[in-house]
């Protein structure tokens, strides 16, 4: 909920000055006359200065009017049932299309919303310089595999040299991210939801195991991983000149990055000299090349010389 909100804040470019909950676990729970409100919802609402206020229990007249808005959005953005991959960009394009329904009349004021919406932004509070880091923390065990759960079901990789040790990680809406003691992401997951268990494995961390034991490789998560050509050639190769391939992949990972290093290694093999040296060349001038823009070229003369001379078609 708190990461929705500061997209909200941001997108409209203001806070409003007081939010009314309902029935919000995330913001906190009701325990009689009180409110007990959560520890990352009370940091986000001190880093944006609104006032909350709570709907009373059982007293559906104070939100009847928010239950018809339901409604209509239902009806006209989740009908048929959208099938959603992304939910990030699906968020962006729903935004978009409830913008572009501000273009309608007001019911009762007969004035476009959009219009209206203008006027309520003028009682906005202004938005902080920095946003709110919408996450929080835990320490949580990994197991040999280094491993570690999050929300019971889901299971996220850090890195083997991490096997069975504690790590801090950071949970955001749509991330999870294994810390180092620096503070810096061991890696970082897309982060998983349903009831059915599942892994995540970031096959970028297997690298450091498998320079220290080679022999793993026929049956790693990064041999299956990483493309045809490069692996086949990888298979041919000894313990030894495996061991140094695989360690000039770690030197290329981390100084252009994982992809980048994939990317100029499979080049390397398509030339037939899949070394150090080349793989190294490669990845730098992948890392640094940036396409020109094609210039542009007048073609209207060829068009005038195509055209018919006397009435007669050339």
């Amino acid at each position: 909920m708190v990461h929705g909100l500061r997209d909200i804040f941001h997108r409209i470019g203001g806070v409003p000055g007081r939010l009314i909950f309902d029935n919000a676990s995330g913001v906190g729970r009701r325990v009689n006359e009180n409110v007990q409100m959560a520890d990352l919802f009370l940091r986000f609402k001190a880093h944006y200065g609104f006032e909350v206020t709570f709907c009373n229990p059982y007293a559906g007249h104070e939100k009847g009017n928010v239950e018809n808005k339901v409604g209509y959005f239902r009806r006209n953005f989740f009908v048929p049932l959208p099938t959603v991959t992304d939910m990030q960009a699906f968020n962006e394009e729903l935004l978009g299309r409830c913008e572009a329904d501000w273009q309608r009349e007001h019911y009762k004021k007969g004035v476009p919303i959009h219009l209206l919406f203008e006027d309520d932004k003028n009682a906005l509070l202004y938005l902080p310089r920095h946003p709110f880091a919408a996450c929080r923390y835990a320490r949580v065990k990994t197991d040999g595999y280094g491993k570690f759960s999050i929300d019971g079901k889901h299971f996220y990789s850090s890195s083997p040299e991490w096997a069975g040790r504690e790590v801090t990680v950071r949970i955001g809406a749509h991330t999870v991210e294994p810390l180092l003691p620096s503070g810096e992401p061991i890696t970082i997951h897309l982060r998983l939801f349903g009831k059915q268990r599942t892994d995540s494995v970031d096959v970028r961390t297997t690298l450091s195991r498998l320079l220290q034991n080679p022999g793993a490789w026929r049956n790693s998560q990064l041999r299956k991983a990483i493309p045809d050509l490069l692996r086949e050639e990888l298979d041919k190769l000894e313990r030894t000149e495996l061991k140094e391939t695989l360690a000039t992949m770690e030197q290329l990972s981390g100084r252009y990055g994982f992809d980048t290093a994939l990317q100029a290694m499979e080049e390397a093999t398509k030339l037939g000299r899949l070394t150090s040296a080349n793989s190294i060349v490669l990845a730098a001038r992948l890392a640094s090349f940036e396409p020109e823009e094609s210039p542009s070229v007048d073609l209207s003369v060829y068009d005038r010389m195509l055209e018919p001379v006397g009435g007669v078609k050339p």
